[in-house]
Formats: structure tokens, C-alpha cells, sequence
């Protein structure tokens, strides 16, 4: 199997603005997700005509992502994020969620694409 993703969809809450959250984003969440694992890449898409972004994390592997979120040290790094989980919580609110796998593989094109 290919890379592992999680998707989250969230929305901005009322009153709250795109730069609050690419502050967040750029100030606490990335920074500290680079303490738990460099095998991660996150990504932020805005959706076109909304006030929705999808939010991704990319993994080598699920594999990998168990191995990072199940670790002993998980729990440490995740009572650390608490607080800036908080923060994200005040601005957005949870649309939808799921994950997906890469079924192609790397450098992989499917025909037609």
C-alpha cells in the first residue's frame, strides 16, 4: 500500500478569519506536529466558495501512523497539543472526517487522469 492520509472538513466558526487560523496553522499546529514525527506532512486546502477547509495529514504508511500515534511518547506530545487543540476548536468546527489509502503508489498515474 501507498501513503496513508486522514481528511478532516472543517469550517470557519462566525466571526472568526483566515488569518487567526494560518497563524495557528503556522505558529503551534505544524511546529508541533514536527516534534511527534518528520515521516508526517500536513496540508490545508480552502474550498472553493465556502468558509470550509479540508485538512490533511500524509503518512509514508498506516503503518506509520499507528506506529507514531501509538507510541508512549504519543500521549506526552498529545497532553502538550491539548491547548492548541483548544484554540483550533474556538475557530473551527468539524464538517466530516475519514482516511483513505494510496492505492496507486508513488508516481503511479492512473489512465485517464
Amino acid at each position: 500500500m501507498g501513503e496513508f492520509i486522514t481528511v478532516k472538513r472543517w469550517r470557519l466558526k462566525e466571526g472568526r478569519q483566515e488569518a487567526e487560523l494560518l497563524d495557528l496553522v503556522r505558529g503551534s499546529i505544524v511546529p508541533h506536529y514536527k516534534q511527534l514525527s518528520d515521516a508526517v506532512r500536513l496540508g490545508l486546502w480552502r474550498i472553493d466558495g465556502t468558509r470550509s477547509y479540508l485538512a490533511l495529514q500524509h503518512w509514508q504508511s498506516r503503518a506509520d501512523w499507528e506506529s507514531a500515534t501509538q507510541s508512549e511518547s504519543y500521549r506526552g506530545w498529545f497532553r502538550r497539543y491539548a491547548p492548541i487543540l483548544e484554540r483550533w476548536d474556538e475557530i473551527m468546527e468539524l464538517e466530516g472526517e475519514w482516511e483513505s489509502e494510496d492505492v496507486l503508489g508513488p508516481g503511479e498515474v492512473a489512465a485517464g487522469c
